[in-house]
């Protein structure tokens, strides 16, 4: 009450006037917080409604005006042509679209700019709604994850097709609504967005959003089922957008580490049968009731001192981000302990949903430690744009999120879509049934052999180089060596044994190499150096002159012949 309504009840002495005058007050204060309210709600569901083009129009041209001068580098991925163009083509089509297709248009024009931290989000009161389901992108497919419990029938099917489109070309349609710089981040969201009508209605996936079509199929039987929205989004403030703490999972009843504790961003355990710690860090966020993390971090490196570690895992493969001036510290603290920057010691979980705070963590890990990488490639580019800013677009209840920051990777010269990981370890839908997470179960089966660059040494060793190019080929086409390298490891193994003085060895090693490799200029170009060295001036030659033939502009086999003399 304010100090007019205040001084009015001063002169008021006796109690039942007293009390009667601020019943009165207090009805008109009702009254007219209930008008302002239901005046307010009507304006917000007139505005989720709205198909007026010229509503639809204001919230483009804010759009397109106000991204490109607040965003540091708006066309580094398009130019401003394409901009406009896309800008001017949705301008012209608005007239014919209903609203969730023009809702749709916005989506993909933010989208347009490849930019995962610029996105729009909708408020509550849009309206947006939910099927009963959550799916999950698995290494096997598209699967129903969970559903509330009138639809628990459904849960672990996979999914065949959803409205009009395979679950492929589903994923493919829903990927030119979010924001994204690489397909990880894809496979992380679209999932989500598929079980929204609204979405699904926009991108013309579904002829009736109250009816959705959905084949799927379990154990070899295909079914047709048909699911209704169930409800809305909840407020933005609530943890997450749908609450799935009651809904059914396919999950059995061994709940894996990286699905414990949901709530808590930071937590570890002690896993003393493999002697090893495990760190789960889900957000870069300030301890509760700190400023700063270090005391957590203290606790985790004074227990690593005193345990006698196998193993440090640190799981952000779950980490969307957060602040990342609180990544220094981990990395200072891992680089005091030589015992454990190791690469059979230190281990870091990363995957789809490593973003943001998560991404700069893993660069500088990268960069930095001898850390090992396991699981999925990181949801986004090594160098991103961030800390965005946000926007209203007051016509239809959205917000544009636009970044303000460039965070630039440890190398200027760093382009990559994202950090792969050494070891692949996908999640399948098997896996996830019996509660095994496989990331952490290829950590704890890092040791038990040797690795490729050793198989492939001990048969050169033996004389043996068809075994040695057997051994490398079948680790090529190993699951777990998706991402790696092994061609950089071989030639490595070669470049050492020449440099011990191995020199047939080392041109057996690259030899191998190039059998493998045919494609890779730098395989030849590697084992002309090695039969230079051997005095073997004519095969070196050719040598180089066949990586030319692959990469006409490759620099060191250019500038070996010119050495040579050789044009």
């Amino acid at each position: 009450m304010d100090e007019t309504w205040a001084r009015s009840l001063r002169p008021v002495r006796e109690p039942r006037k007293k009390a009667a005058l601020t019943m009165r007050v207090a009805r008109i204060v009702r009254m007219q917080v209930l008008v302002s309210v239901c005046w307010c709600a009507g304006l917000a569901a007139q505005a989720a409604t709205s198909t007026d083009p010229a509503a639809w129009r204001a919230d483009l041209r804010i759009l397109a005006e106000e991204v490109p001068k607040r965003h540091p580098a708006p066309f580094l991925n398009i130019s401003r042509a394409q901009w406009d163009s896309a800008v001017s083509a949705i301008d012209r089509r608005l007239p014919t679209l209903s609203r969730n297709q023009s809702l749709v248009e916005l989506y993909r024009l933010i989208a347009f700019l490849g930019d995962a931290h610029t996105n729009l989000q909708p408020e509550p009161s849009l309206g947006l709604r939910y099927y009963p389901l959550e799916l999950y992108s698995f290494e096997d497919g598209l699967f129903v994850r969970r559903a509330d419990s009138a639809h628990a029938g459904l849960v672990g099917t996979k999914v065949l097709r959803i409205g009009r489109a395979s679950a492929d070309e589903a994923v493919t349609a829903a990927a030119s609504i979010i924001p994204h710089e690489n397909e990880w981040w894809v496979r992380a969201w679209a999932p989500f967005w598929l079980m929204s009508p609204e979405m699904l209605d926009g991108l013309g996936l579904v002829a009736d959003a109250e009816r959705l079509p959905l084949v799927v199929e379990r154990n070899g039987r295909v079914d047709t089922v048909v699911v209704a929205p169930a409800g809305r989004f909840r407020q933005e403030h609530a943890p997450a957008p749908i609450d799935l703490s009651r809904w059914p999972s396919m999950r059995g009843s061994v709940t894996p580490l990286w699905e414990r504790h949901s709530g808590e961003a930071f937590w570890w355990v002690y896993l003393p049968e493999s002697r090893t710690l495990y760190v789960s860090l889900r957000a870069v966020v300030p301890a509760p009731r700190s400023a700063t993390n270090r005391a957590q971090w203290d606790e985790i490196f004074a227990l690593a001192d005193t345990a006698a570690l196998e193993r440090l895992v640190i799981d952000i493969r779950e980490n969307t981000g957060g602040n990342g001036d609180l990544n220094r510290y981990p990395v200072q603290q891992i680089l005091r302990r030589p015992a454990l920057d190791r690469r059979d010691r230190l281990f870091v979980i990363i995957g789809r949903r490593t973003f943001s705070a998560a991404q700069q963590f893993t660069n500088l890990l990268e960069a930095w430690t001898q850390a090992t990488f396991v699981g999925e490639p990181t949801g986004q580019r090594t160098s991103q744009y961030g800390d965005h800013r946000p926007l209203a677009l007051p016509s239809h209840l959205l917000t544009v999120n636009i970044s303000s920051v460039f965070h630039q990777a440890p190398s200027a010269f760093d382009r990559r879509a994202f950090v792969p990981p050494a070891i692949y370890a996908p999640l399948t839908s098997f896996d996830y049934r019996r509660g095994v997470d496989p990331a952490l179960a290829a950590i704890l089966a890092t040791n038990s052999g040797p690795s490729v660059a050793e198989l492939v040494e001990q048969a050169i060793v033996a004389g043996d180089t068809a075994r040695a190019e057997l051994a490398l080929r079948e680790a090529q086409g190993a699951v777990a060596n998706r991402f790696r390298s092994l061609e950089a490891e071989v030639n490595a193994l070669g470049y050492r044994l020449l440099g011990a003085g191995a020199i047939d060895r080392a041109i057996a090693v690259f030899r191998v190499n190039t059998r493998v490799y045919p494609k890779s200029a730098n395989t030849f170009d590697s084992l002309g150096e090695a039969l230079l060295t051997a005095g073997r001036r004519e095969e070196s030659i050719a040598s180089y002159r066949h990586a030319l033939e692959i990469d006409p502009a490759f620099p060191p086999s250019v500038q070996a012949l010119e050495r040579l003399g050789v044009r």
